[in-house]
């Protein structure tokens, strides 16, 4: 598959399978996706919030969702987990990555609802982001998180990310994963 045909597949949904047996669908956010955010962002427990901002948002404001929801595809880039409800479409789980100036590296973060975690959700949503990342041309991913986060030491270690602690703030571990290497 060619570079370009890559980048196209990424651009569909596709569904997986979790360890659990439930079939979720996962897509590029969108523009549109505002109120899928929001519900999401309303889900997640303090502690994901904390972990995932690095402080307690709230309500999440409609200037914050719209920015959550500014994603270009190419500097900026999410994916979405989504299940099938009574109401709807739900979302469980997004991953994104925002590249820095040098066009070279990206942060990224991944997020699971409390319900959703340990069944392979977190890893689906990485790798998806890893592939896209990868047939853009990044060389690599990093994401700074709180030092207590004990899981996302352990994920992060298992999926064979690098981990420092960050020298101006010992309370943070930068993890970061060369995308040029296998």
């Amino acid at each position: 598959m060619s570079g370009t045909q890559h980048l196209e597949a990424l651009t569909r949904a596709v569904t997986e399978k979790l360890s659990g047996g439930q079939v979720v669908k996962i897509r590029p956010l969108e523009r549109g996706d505002i109120e899928l955010q929001r519900q999401f962002l309303s889900a997640l427990s303090p502690d994901a919030l904390h972990f995932r901002f690095h402080a307690g948002i709230g309500k999440p404001s409609q200037k914050m969702l719209e920015q959550l929801t500014d994603i270009d595809h190419a500097e900026r880039e999410a994916f979405i987990a989504l299940i099938d409800g009574e109401g709807g479409e739900t979302a469980i789980g997004e991953s994104r990555y925002a590249l820095d100036p040098d066009g070279e590296s990206g942060e990224c973060a991944v997020v699971v609802t409390d319900a959703w975690q340990r069944q392979g959700l977190g890893t689906l949503l990485l790798n998806r982001l890893i592939e896209s990342a990868r047939a853009r041309g990044i060389a690599r991913l990093y994401s700074m998180d709180a030092a207590d986060n004990l899981a996302l030491n352990a994920f992060a270690q298992k999926h064979g990310w690098e981990c420092h602690y960050d020298p101006d703030d010992h309370t943070q571990v930068i993890y970061s994963l060369d995308l040029t290497a296998g």
